[in-house]
């Protein structure tokens, strides 16, 4: 059995066993329902994700130099980008332009982590190289 296909297999029976823990819990625990509410979402978004990947990757990932090309620059004007956030939120809090929590400073730079990475990666694939 190929890597992809174990791969495959392992996360559709994740996804599965999540969502079917979910709804036991919600069904078999009244007081505390989140939890199982967390799990079937788990479960479904890793089902959904599987299931994209699988169906974009029959033949197995297309990988040559010009890929990981792209993927290393992408990854590394993330970075950057991502960097200069931190520095921006520094100086917002240093400066009292706003009051941020720990959760509001760990979400932002989240977003900012993943939606740079994709998005500079989709701009360079699309343009074709990166020079």
């Amino acid at each position: 059995m190929e890597i992809q296909e174990k791969y495959i297999k392992m996360n559709y029976s994740l996804g599965f066993v999540l969502i079917l823990t979910g709804v036991a819990l919600v069904s078999l625990i009244q007081e505390n329902q989140q939890i199982g509410i967390i799990l079937i979402n788990i479960g479904a978004v890793i089902l959904l994700v599987t299931f994209l990947k699988a169906r974009r990757y029959r033949n197995g990932p297309v990988k040559d130099e010009r890929t990981v090309k792209i993927g290393a620059y992408g990854l590394s004007y993330s970075w950057f980008i991502s960097l200069m956030v931190i520095a921006l939120l520094f100086w917002v809090e240093e400066l009292a332009l706003a009051q941020l929590n720990v959760k509001q400073v760990l979400g932002i730079l989240m977003f900012t982590m993943v939606i740079t990475a994709k998005g500079i990666q989709w701009y360079l694939f699309r343009k074709g190289d990166v020079e």
